[in-house]
């Protein structure tokens, strides 16, 4: 690939302009699909990724699931922390699971990295959702070097509307 950018580069006559190189290796992505952990699926990725948890962090966190409400209603307990996915309040299904199963998955494990010099970050977001093990200085580097913001490794929170996703500007 960076044959193939240098010749670009020479035909414009910028050969000495360096593009920044991406520093994320995609090679240890984790994809986890944020629909699958919606549908019950949070302690199954928890526990298939435990094994590449065990170099940051080697005590397990006890991570259970209940369902309730005849099936609709869907929480995990992770400690003392209860993450609500799915729910019904006065008649209606919330319609936001996907992301609320995002944060929760990405809170339990990030609370399991505690001690830990790597964080578990999020790229992309929905059935395209991957995790990645960053240090601090790799997760900054990323930023600088990736120009698209919703191409940025990110943090899940429960600050809505984009619940942490890095949403581009909106263009002027």
């Amino acid at each position: 690939m960076a044959p193939l950018i240098n010749r670009i580069k020479s035909l414009f006559g910028r050969s000495d302009v360096a593009l920044p190189a991406n520093p994320l290796d995609y090679e240890q992505l984790v994809h986890l699909d944020a629909e699958r952990l919606a549908e019950q699926g949070i302690l199954t990725a928890y526990t298939e990724l435990s094994a590449r948890l065990e170099p940051y962090s080697p005590s397990p966190l006890e991570v259970r699931e209940v369902i309730d409400d005849d099936g609709i209603g869907y929480s995990v307990y992770a400690g003392d922390q209860r993450y609500v996915i799915w729910e019904v309040n006065d008649g209606v299904h919330n319609e936001d699971g996907w992301e609320r199963a995002t944060v929760a998955f990405f809170q339990i494990v990030n609370a399991r990295l505690k001690n830990s010099s790597h964080r578990f970050y999020a790229l992309n977001g929905g059935n395209d959702l991957f995790g990645i093990f960053l240090t601090e200085e790799e997760f900054a580097a990323a930023r600088r070097a990736i120009p698209k913001r919703s191409n940025w490794p990110w943090m899940p929170d429960n600050a809505q509307p984009d619940y942490g996703f890095p949403v581009d500007a909106a263009a002027s």
